[in-house]
């Protein structure tokens, strides 16, 4: 049985897809964890739009390093994001 940690939480599920869908690429598999029911109308209440992204505890390490790449994006050398 695979143990899965939590690797970061997210508001909403457009935004847990975007990162889950970086860290399948990266081949790492995930779960999701919410108790939001689905909904035509999102909405967000005392973090009831709150979606956890899981991660299997052996590649947790490496998830985490893979999500620091993704948030820091566009970033150049000195933290700026650089111009396209």
């Amino acid at each position: 049985m695979n143990d899965w940690e939590v690797l970061t939480t997210t508001i909403g599920e457009p935004q847990a897809q975007l990162v889950a869908s970086f860290l399948r690429g990266e081949g790492i598999p995930i779960q999701f964890r919410s108790h939001v029911p689905p909904s035509v109308y999102p909405f967000t209440v005392n973090g009831l739009a709150e979606v956890q992204i899981l991660v299997p505890a052996a590649d947790l390490a490496r998830a985490q390093e893979a999500l620091a790449a993704f948030e820091a994006g566009g970033e150049d050398d000195h933290g700026e994001h650089a111009t396209l």
